[in-house]
C-alpha cells in the first residue's frame, strides 16, 4: 500500500516516509537504496533537503552503514562543488559513531568544527560533539580499558589459600543475618564461613560455606579470589546464604575465558533443593570452549556424600558430608527443605577421633536434633534471635534455648567449640552476654564449670585453627587455646578476641 505513496524516481514523494510504519520504512529504504543514491546524484535544486529526508530515515530506522555510505557520497559531491563540508561531515560522524567507530567520527566532527569556525559558528552542533567525545567519551573508554585490564590482573592472581589461611582453618565471614544487610543504617555485613582442609593428595582446598551479603567483598579484603574457591556448601536457598553465589559464578566465568593458563576451572557446588531451583539456570553452565565449569550435588537429610561426578571428595576435596534435618522453610520450595550438615574431616583430633564440624544452618529446636551433632568437636550454630513468647520455641530459628537444647544433647560434658552466629542486628552489644548464657546453661548441673565447653560468638574476623582448636587473638595475631579466650564487645560492632588466663 505504502508503494502507492513513495516514488523512488520522485524524491518529492520521499517526505511520505514519515507517515508508513517503522517496519515498511526500512523495507523501502533496503530494497531501494542502490537506485536513491542514484537519484540524489542527478539531483541539483534542493538537493540537501531530500539527502537529509533520507539520511535521517536511514539514522532512526538503525542503517548506519547505509546512512553513512549516503553522506559519504555527500560529502565527496559538497567537495567537488567547493561548498560548506561542515554538515555532511558532522552528519558521516554521527552515522560512525553509531555503529562504534569513534575515531573516525571524531575525526569527522573536527573536520566539520574547521568549517565551523570559518563560518563563525562557534556554538555549533559539532564543537558539542567534540567536547563530548574529549571530555566524556574517551576518558570513560579509557577507564574502562583500565578496569579491564586490572579485573584480567585480579583474575590471574596465583591462589594464595596456602601461605594466607594454610590448611585446616576455619574462618567465620559471617556478621549479622536475614535482611538486615539490606536496611541497616550501620555497619552491616552477612557472609557465611570459609573453610581450608587438606585432600588425601595434600593439596590445600577452600570451601565457601552459605556465602551471603558482601561474602566475596570480605573475602577478597582478606586477600584472596576467585582462584581460592574450590567448592560450595548451601544450606537453604535465602539470600542472606546465596547473595554471593552469583557473582562468585560470574568471577569463575571470567576467570575461565581470561586467566593465562587458559584452563578451565571448575567448582562443586553442594546444596539444598531450594538452592537446586534457585540457580537452576546457571548450573550448566560452561566455559568459551563448552567445559563443564559447575557440578551439582543436591543434599537431602540422611544422605552421606563421599563422591561428586565419580570423584571421591575425600581425595579431592578433604571431606565427606553427612546431610542433617533441618526445620525451615525455603523459598523456592515452600517446604521446610532446608539442611544442615557435619564435615567429616581426616583431622586427627583426640583418643583417635577425627575433626567433625557440624553447621545447624536455620532450623528450630525439635527434640532430638542435636543427637545429629553428638560426634562434632566444633558446632556452628544459628541463634537467629532469642525466645519473644513466654513458653515457645521460635519456628524458624534456635533461638537462645533452642541453643542450650541443642548443645546439651549433642555433647554434653565432651570437649566442644560451639560458634554462635547468625544474630539478628538487634543482638548489637549483646552477643558475648548472649553466648556466655547458652554456655552456662549447657554444662552439666554437676561438678564444676568446664573450659573444655567454650560458645564463642562469630564475628567477620573469627579464625579456628581446627588442628588443635586454637583462635587467633586479634591484637596480636597469635593462636592460643580456645579455652583461654575471651571475647570482648566493647566496640558493638567489632568482636575482639583476646587471651585470658
Amino acid at each position: 500500500m505504502y508503494q502507492e505513496a513513495l516514488e523512488v524516481s520522485r524524491p518529492n514523494t520521499w517526505e511520505n516516509l514519515k507517515r508508513i510504519p517503522v517496519p515498511a520504512q526500512k523495507d523501502w529504504l533496503q530494497k531501494n537504496f542502490k537506485e536513491i543514491l542514484q537519484v540524489l546524484g542527478r539531483l541539483e535544486d534542493k538537493s540537501a533537503f531530500f539527502w537529509n529526508i533520507v539520511g535521517y530515515a536511514c539514522i532512526n530506522n538503525n542503517l548506519y552503514k547505509e546512512a553513512e555510505s549516503l553522506y559519504d557520497e555527500l560529502f565527496h559531491k559538497t567537495q567537488r562543488d567547493k561548498k560548506n563540508l561542515s554538515l555532511p561531515a558532522y552528519l558521516r560522524g554521527i552515522a560512525h559513531f553509531l555503529q562504534g567507530r569513534f575515531q573516525e567520527a571524531y575525526n569527522d566532527f573536527k573536520l566539520a568544527h574547521q568549517f565551523d569556525l570559518q563560518n563563525k559558528n562557534f556554538n555549533s552542533p559539532s564543537a558539542q560533539a567534540i567536547a563530548y567525545m574529549e571530555e566524556t567519551l574517551f576518558p570513560t573508554r579509557e577507564t574502562i580499558k583500565k578496569n579491564q585490564i586490572k579485573l584480567v590482573k585480579d583474575i590471574n592472581t596465583p591462589r594464595v589459600l596456602g601461605h594466607l589461611m594454610g590448611a585446616n582453618v576455619l574462618r567465620t565471614i559471617h556478621k549479622w543475618n536475614s535482611a538486615s544487610p539490606l536496611y541497616s543504617s550501620g555497619i552491616s555485613q552477612g557472609g557465611g564461613y570459609f573453610l581450608t582442609l587438606k585432600n588425601a593428595r595434600g593439596e590445600i582446598k577452600g570451601i565457601a560455606i552459605d556465602p551471603g551479603y558482601d561474602f566475596f567483598d570480605i573475602f577478597r579484603d582478606l586477600g584472596m579470589g576467585i582462584a581460592d574457591i574450590d567448592a560450595i556448601i548451601i544450606t537453604h536457598d535465602h539470600d542472606d546464604h546465596t547473595e554471593s553465589v552469583e557473582g562468585i559464578l560470574s568471577l569463575l566465568a571470567k576467570y575461565n575465558d581470561l586467566n593465562d593458563q587458559k584452563k578451565s576451572k571448575v567448582i562443586d557446588i553442594f546444596g539444598s533443593a531450594g538452592t537446586l531451583l534457585k540457580f537452576h539456570g546457571l548450573l550448566s553452565a560452561t566455559d568459551l570452549f563448552g567445559n563443564r565449569e559447575i557440578n551439582y550435588k543436591l543434599l537431602i537429610p540422611g544422605a552421606e556424600i563421599t563422591e561428586i561426578e565419580g570423584a571421591s571428595l575425600m581425595e579431592k576435596h578433604g571431606f565427606t558430608i553427612s546431610v542433617k534435618p533441618a526445620h525451615h522453610t525455603e523459598r523456592w520450595t515452600n517446604q521446610e527443605s532446608s539442611i544442615g550438615l557435619v564435615i567429616n574431616t581426616n583431622i586427627p583430633f583426640r583418643n583417635g577421633e577425627l575433626m567433625k564440624i557440624g553447621i545447624t544452618g536455620d532450623t528450630r529446636y525439635e527434640v532430638g536434633i542435636g543427637r545429629e551433632y553428638r560426634h562434632c568437636q566444633v558446632i556452628l550454630l544459628n541463634i537467629g534471635s532469642v525466645e519473644k513468647e513466654e513458653g515457645k520455641f521460635l519456628k524458624q530459628h534456635l533461638g537462645m534455648l533452642g541453643c542450650i537444647n541443642l548443645l546439651k544433647e549433642a555433647r554434653l560434658g565432651k570437649p566442644l567449640l560451639a560458634i554462635l552466629t547468625e544474630f539478628g542486628e538487634e543482638f548489637a552489644g549483646r552477643r558475648e552476654i548472649i553466648s556466655r548464657i547458652i554456655e552456662n546453661w549447657t554444662q552439666p548441673m554437676e561438678g564444676t564449670k568446664s573450659r573444655e565447653l567454650k560458645v564463642i560468638p562469630a564475628d567477620v574476623h573469627l579464625e579456628v585453627r581446627l588442628d588443635d582448636l586454637n583462635i587467633r587473638e586479634s591484637d596480636t595475631g597469635i593462636f592460643f587455646p580456645y579455652g583461654m579466650i575471651k571475647v570482648d564487645e566493647g566496640d558493638a560492632d567489632i568482636l575482639r578476641y583476646k587471651f585470658s588466663s
